[in-house]
């Protein structure tokens, strides 16, 4: 069991969690819980890992895999005490998990800039793909347009496709509010927002290790 800091941390835990299932009815959430912060990864279609962490109120020493569907169930109205779903087996899970520390930050933009820049790459892709009419391009097309769009650099050398991913779980705001900042440990990369964090390994390391 996990003691969550306010019941307002499993509200918006529960809100992360049907937003991973939005997007695959199948989908699992990794819960990390180590002293009293737990880190709640789901993988994305995004190349990227989309995180929530919550303040808890006792410590917890926890690595479990969850339905992401089930944990949001579990999760609303559950106050302060959340009584995790059974674990899935942790075959179904096929990322690495990022450092816990060593971050540097590399940039801060105002969230409504990164926003935009969503915006201006989504606007493109559809652009791109209509192209002067016709049939719609093939799949393999439609991938190397999108990998070119998305790879483009927001700033500090951290990649389009991690905004895309924020803006798309709503990590953003709606509308957008505060700062975005941008960290890097190693190969890694990050987008720190109000209401969570995406994360993924640079593509020059690794390549696109999602989907």
């Amino acid at each position: 069991m996990l003691v969550l800091g306010d019941p307002g941390v499993g509200r918006d835990v529960s809100t992360y969690a049907r937003r991973v299932s939005h997007f695959d009815a199948d989908a699992v959430v990794r819960v990390v819980a180590r002293g009293l912060v737990a880190g709640f990864f789901a993988e994305t279609p995004f190349d990227a890992l989309a995180l929530r962490a919550a303040v808890l109120a006792e410590p917890a020493d926890l690595d479990e895999v969850v339905e992401a569907g089930t944990l949001a169930a579990r999760l609303a109205g559950a106050g302060v005490e959340l009584e995790l779903p059974p674990p899935v087996p942790a075959l179904r899970w096929t990322a690495g998990l990022p450092p816990s520390a060593g971050w540097a930050e590399v940039a801060r933009l105002a969230a409504g800039e990164v926003s935009d820049r969503v915006a201006e790459g989504v606007s493109e892709f559809r652009d791109r793909a209509a192209g002067a009419g016709g049939p719609p391009p093939p799949r393999a097309a439609l991938e190397s347009l999108a990998a070119d769009v998305w790879a483009r650099e927001l700033a500090g050398g951290v990649p389009v496709r991690l905004a895309h991913a924020a803006e798309s779980y709503g990590f953003l705001g709606d509308p957008p509010a505060g700062e975005v900042v941008l960290r890097a440990a190693g190969a890694w990369q990050r987008l720190d927002a109000a209401y969570g964090s995406v994360l993924g390994r640079s593509a020059d390391v690794l390549g696109l290790f999602v989907g």
